[in-house]
């Protein structure tokens, strides 16, 4: 697991216990932090997995999108409030983070 960078878990988009993001989803929260159709950004747990390959995926919930992080040794998943669904979940599916 990668240390977060300093100040990058700040603001009013942020809350919860969970601080610590895997190398793979930092650039995921950089831009959902940037993004001004996103509301709030929950961090979720971290879990650990054999593999091989890197990957985001986006689904569709009640209040945004269930955002999971896949990264050769771990698994985070992120929620995003959101009310323009289908556009942040374009954005997480174009080639930057494809």
């Amino acid at each position: 697991m990668a240390e977060t960078r300093r100040g990058l878990l700040r603001g009013p988009k942020f809350n919860g216990k969970h601080t610590t993001l895997i190398a793979a989803a930092e650039r995921v929260v950089v831009a959902l932090r940037d993004d001004p159709r996103v509301t709030k950004i929950i961090i979720g747990v971290i879990t650990s997995r054999r593999g091989r390959t890197t990957s985001v995926k986006a689904v569709p919930i009640n209040a945004g999108l269930r955002v999971t992080v896949v990264s050769p040794q771990n698994v985070q998943e992120l929620f995003v409030y959101t009310a323009d669904v289908p556009g942040v979940q374009a954005m997480l599916q174009s080639p930057p983070f494809s």
